[in-house]
Parts: C-alpha cells; structure tokens; sequence
C-alpha cells in the first residue's frame, strides 16, 4: 500500500499526454521525449484503443468527482470545504480536457485518415481538449490546414528537439512560447 501512495504522489501534476498512432517506431520515439519531459505517457496504436482510454479516464473522474461531492456535504469544517471544492473544480476542468495532449496521427492504420475522423469525433465530444495532429506526408497536413484544423505537426524523422519543443510549446506556452519563425511547424 505504501507505494502506491508514493507512486500517486510522482504522479500528481506530471502532464499527462495521449499519443495515437499506429507506428510502434513513433511510439518508441515519443516515449524518449515524454519520459525526457516528466510527462505521463499513454500510447494508444489505433483511435478505437485511444477512444477506449480517454472514455475509462473520463468514468473514473466522474466518479471520483461523485463521491467528493458527497464528501463536500458532511464535511464539518470550512477548511475542510474549502479544499473538497478545489478538488472538485479541478475534476470538472478535467472532465472537459482528460489529457493534457492528445497528439495523434493522420493516417491510420496504413494509411487511412482514421486519424482526421477520430479527432474529428474528439473535437466534438471535448471541444476543449487540446489536440495536436501529425504527420510525415505534408498533403494530409494541407488538408487538415483547409478543414480547419489549426496545430498540426509534421513528425521530423530524427530531429527529437524539434518535437520535443513543440510539445513544451503545447504544454506550458508561458514558460516555453512557440518559435513563429519555425518553417517546420504548422
């Protein structure tokens, strides 16, 4: 039991970030820039497994924003109110945004824009989730460009400080501003 408690504590306010993508390589490639970050990686190889974890994430959210909610209406002391009502709006900023980033990529499997769909479908369910798209083939990040989408990324090949950056850039915008004179970035 006592790891556990050390294990959440690690944990607590680590960003956590959702990668979809079908490319084991990729995944190998983020988790070096994640682990690198002190993010909270979650890997996801299809948008129906990605669907899966943001769908689990949101249940146990709402749970736990239930039963601090019944906490909150016993709860004899101010202090004691006052912070399960911090909490409580904490989980409602997350109910709304699960992850931090989900970055995902255009086509998969093999080439189908399932990716477009899956955010698509995302963007609708969480209008505020912050979404990052990416691709290696600059036609499908022209077109996600005149479908409006409006942050997306071409996955440099070996360059891990550009990705690297953009993530920060994404995570923590006052700390890490993004570069506008950055050609590489959409």
């Amino acid at each position: 039991m006592k790891s556990l408690a050390k294990k959440s504590q690690v944990k607590k306010g680590r960003p956590k970030v959702l990668f979809v993508d079908d490319d084991p390589a990729i995944h190998e490639y983020t988790s070096r820039i994640s682990k690198n970050l002190g993010l909270l990686k979650r890997t996801a190889f299809h948008p129906a497994q990605a669907k899966s974890i943001i769908w689990v994430r949101l249940r146990a959210i709402a749970r736990l924003k239930k039963k601090l909610i019944l906490k909150e209406k016993v709860a004899k002391s101010v202090e004691e109110k006052q912070d399960l009502l911090k909490r409580i709006n904490t989980l409602s900023i997350l109910q709304k945004k699960p992850f931090a980033l989900v970055v995902s990529d255009v086509n998969m499997p093999s080439g189908h824009a399932v990716g477009i769909n899956f955010v698509q479908e995302l963007r609708k369910k969480l209008p505020e989730q912050p979404i990052l798209m990416h691709s290696d083939d600059l036609n499908s990040l022209d077109y996600l460009m005149e479908i409006g989408f409006d942050r997306e990324i071409k996955i440099p090949g070996s360059d891990g400080e550009k990705l690297k950056e953009r993530l920060k850039s994404e995570l923590w915008p006052k700390k890490y501003p993004k570069k506008s004179n950055d050609d590489d970035w959409f």
